[in-house]
This record gives C-alpha cells, sequence and structure tokens, in this order.
C-alpha cells in the first residue's frame, strides 16, 4: 500500500475530541472541610469561621492572652498524607499549615507548621525581611522554599487565590505552591531533640509521625477553599 493511499484513508476517519482528563489521583481524596460549618474541627471555633460563599476564613483580631486559643485542629490524628487546598491571603497575613501536631500544639515547634505568609507584604522585606526559613512554603525554621529565577516568590499577590500541595510520608515533605514544587525534604537529617539550622529552637515535634492538622491564626482575615485530603 502506498503512503498514498494511507493519507488518504486516514483523512476518512472522523476526527475524535476528548474532554481533558480529571486527574485519577484526585477522586482518592476526601473533603476536610464541608463549606457550610466547621464538622470535623475544634479549637478556635469562636474566631475561625464560614462565610455566606462557603470559604473558611479567621477572624482573630480580637484574641488575646497568653492562654488564648488561636489555632482550629481536626479531630482526628493523620500519619501520611497529601493535603489540598487554595489559600487567599490580605496584606501582610500570616498563618500556617500545621501537621503531626497535638491539639492546641505550638505547631512549629511541637508538631511542624508550613508557612503561609503575604511574602510580599512591607512587613517582611526591605529592612524588615526575615530570614528565607520564615516564607511561605517553608517547613518554618527548617527548610527555605525555593524562590524564582530571579527571586521572588511563586506566591500570587494578594487577594488572589494560590494552590497548596503539602505531602507528607515519613519523614519526607514535598510542598508545591501554584504548580512549582518549592520544598523537597527529608527531615530525617536533622537531630532527634529537634535542633536545626539556621536558628538553632529545639523543635523536638519534627520528627511525630502523626497528629493532627492545624490551621494557625495570628490575626488576619484569611480565606480557604477546595481543603481536601488524601491519606495514604
Amino acid at each position: 500500500m502506498s503512503l498514498t493511499t494511507v493519507f488518504t484513508i486516514l483523512a476518512a476517519v472522523p476526527a475524535v475530541v476528548f474532554a481533558a482528563p480529571v486527574p485519577a489521583d484526585e477522586s482518592c481524596f476526601k473533603p476536610l472541610f464541608n463549606g457550610k460549618d466547621l464538622e470535623g474541627w475544634e479549637g478556635a471555633t469562636n474566631t475561625y469561621c464560614v462565610t455566606s460563599d462557603g470559604l473558611l476564613t479567621c477572624r482573630q483580631g480580637s484574641v488575646r492572652g497568653k492562654n488564648a486559643v488561636r489555632n482550629l485542629w481536626t479531630k482526628k490524628d493523620y500519619a501520611d498524607f497529601v493535603i489540598r487546598f487554595e489559600v487567599k491571603l490580605p496584606p501582610n497575613a500570616n498563618n500556617g499549615l500545621g501537621i503531626r501536631t497535638k491539639p492546641n500544639g505550638w505547631c512549629s515547634r511541637e508538631g511542624m507548621e508550613i508557612q503561609l505568609l503575604d511574602d510580599w507584604g512591607d512587613r517582611y522585606n526591605g529592612t524588615n525581611r526575615l530570614s528565607d526559613v520564615h516564607y511561605t512554603g517553608a517547613i518554618y525554621g527548617v527548610v527555605p522554599p525555593k524562590r524564582k529565577p530571579d527571586g521572588t516568590t511563586y506566591l500570587k499577590p494578594t487577594g488572589e487565590w494560590n494552590a497548596v500541595e503539602v505531602t507528607a510520608i515519613g519523614t519526607k515533605i514535598t510542598v508545591v505552591l501554584n504548580g512549582e514544587k518549592i520544598v523537597d525534604a527529608d527531615v530525617s537529617q536533622y537531630s532527634t531533640d529537634g535542633t536545626v539550622p539556621p536558628d538553632g529552637i529545639k523543635r523536638p515535634g519534627l520528627h511525630n509521625r502523626s497528629g493532627r492538622i492545624h490551621w494557625c491564626g495570628h490575626g488576619e482575615d484569611i480565606f480557604w477553599r477546595n481543603i481536601r485530603i488524601r491519606e495514604l
């Protein structure tokens, strides 16, 4: 059969249009927030609430005092998992995703905290610049996030939604921000008492194998949506 004949046959076959496939692994995720109320969560239920359009938000300007409950945490422990969510930050916002932490624990020391911060904010730049381990996506105080080649963050400007994915499998932690892997770490390299560079602070919770998932409150109106989890 000549090439001309082959091309003639192929040209006669009707074109087939395929819809964009849904990622197979998304079907394995379960909602961690139902968009209606705080079912499945406990802690600062007086300062975290659900908006009329189904967003989780944190309004904590009135929370004061050394013993004030600022965090919202799951009623269930999680060990190895992938969590996905979208977050929108106001100017100079500061919050965090605490993982493998006891209820009302100090996430960055008694567990692990993945930083959520307005990296663009004037409170954290210029003469107020923080150390690299304190910007969005960092394992707080331990592992800094990757930056763009020009040195800027992968975080979108304030008022825009950011997609975040955090994977915790044993001692291996990865963070993907807006499609870019910005942290790929193995915390087993750090000492068992949790003492790590660059700040030398003891973080024994860094080696927890399971615990609650927290949102860490610092007083700003932050919004979340599409929070879902896949246990591994």
